[in-house]
């Protein structure tokens, strides 16, 4: 009895131990793209609908951002200092982003479940147009979707050849282009 009080003692105060020592060390964050051997952590992001341009697909824009980017969604507009990673996306629905896996289309057929243009940025100043911007010409999102929360997963592929990977999990608003254009003109935007 006397032995058993012991270990169990003894496991009280290695288990702690244990689990401290088998913790996890990266400090990764949850919501990131990496690119080139470095990771770059996102925040927020929103939605835009532009409705059906060509092909079957109804054009949503996915914008992904660091902490330092804003967006001004009564001027629609941009500003701030961060990372950043866009893609247009052809989905299946009206209004709202489908679940799904997007491919990359080299043809920019207006297809659902595809994407054309798509770039992501690396301390780039909206405001200076100074950074890094990069095009994305191949790979996949997968999309799941549930009411207004995404989880987002990025395997996609550089200009250069080079891997771009990332994840993002959370609620993304969702814009309506033609919410904007009835109050002043406003031009599509592509990317950053």
């Amino acid at each position: 009895m006397k032995q058993s009080k012991w270990i169990l003692l003894l496991a009280a105060f290695i288990m702690p131990a244990f689990f401290v020592a088998c913790s996890d060390d990266d400090d990764e964050p949850s919501n990131y793209f990496k690119y080139d051997g470095e990771t770059y952590e996102l925040t927020h992001g929103m939605l835009v609908y532009y409705g059906q341009w060509w092909g079957d697909g109804y054009n949503h824009d996915l914008y992904l951002f660091s902490e330092g980017i804003q967006f001004d969604d009564e001027e629609f507009d941009f500003s701030g200092t961060g990372h950043g990673i866009f893609f247009e996306l052809y989905g299946p629905t009206e209004n709202t982003l489908g679940s799904g896996t997007y491919n990359y289309d080299p043809d920019d057929s207006g297809d659902p479940f595809t994407f054309y243009y798509a770039d992501f940025v690396i301390n780039y100043n909206i405001d200076t147009d100074a950074g890094t911007i990069v095009d994305i010409e191949g790979g996949t999102v997968k999309i799941e979707r549930s009411g207004s929360s995404y989880k987002i997963t990025i395997e996609a592929v550089s200009e250069v050849g080079k891997p771009v990977t990332g994840y993002f999990s959370g609620t993304l608003p969702q814009y309506d282009i033609e919410d904007f254009w009835k109050t002043e003109p406003v031009k599509q935007m592509r990317g950053f």
